[in-house]
């Protein structure tokens, strides 16, 4: 009788271990990233040197400090219906966008690397991504217990870019997640608030003309 409960007990044991992992579909919380580029390392005391995201559920939110101002990207992930929340003086806008993929569907190409890197107190698994745009190969990480979604850069991402580079207007751009705080979210983190007009993006490109 012991042998057979011992026999069970084992079976179910090896079965528990072998099962796969249920997948996450959503995470509510922070992420805070790093940026450098290969001629300028992070400047802590600059708020350029720094990207905040939210992310809550099927919503995303990506604070980003610029030269020119904060400027706020908010996206309904299911409808791909973005907003870009900006203060251009004179008023405060919310440029209305569709976040088109297609534009960079197949544009990455991954590679499996061995290995995992301790990043914001997690563990990045390491892969090979070859931008097919600009031939260059680079060394990435990303936390596959979050979400590829809450992220707008490196599209089939197999989880969350913990590590990454993107150009932009022909400047490397280094990501680095630096903190990941899993923590409820007020859902009015999401929303457009009073004060601003909502505006197409061609109405913006008007109004900045003028």
């Amino acid at each position: 009788m012991k042998k057979i409960l011992s026999f069970t007990l084992l079976l179910f044991l090896l079965s528990a271990c072998s099962s796969p992992k249920v997948s996450i579909d959503n995470f509510e919380g922070k992420f805070i990233y790093t940026i450098s580029t290969i001629e300028e390392e992070v400047n802590l005391s600059d708020s350029t040197s720094y990207q905040i995201v939210y992310a809550k559920d099927s919503m995303l939110r990506i604070d980003n400090f610029t030269p020119i101002g904060k400027q706020i990207y908010i996206k309904h992930i299911p409808k791909n219906k973005a907003y870009i929340l900006m203060d251009v003086g004179m008023k405060k806008v919310a440029i209305q966008t569709i976040a088109d993929s297609s534009e960079n569907a197949g544009r990455y190409l991954f590679e499996h690397a061995r290995g995992k890197e301790k990043m914001a107190n997690r563990k990045a698994k390491k892969i090979r991504v070859t931008d097919t745009v600009y031939d260059t190969t680079f060394n990435m990480n990303y936390l596959e217990e979050i979400p590829a979604k809450y992220a707008t850069a490196i599209e089939g991402m197999p989880g969350l870019p913990a590590r990454y580079s993107i150009n932009a207007n022909g400047t490397w751009l280094n990501y680095e997640i630096n903190s990941v705080e899993e923590r409820p979210l007020n859902i009015d983190l999401f929303g457009i608030p009073s004060g601003y007009e909502v505006i197409t993006l061609d109405e913006f490109i008007d109004l900045i003309k003028d």
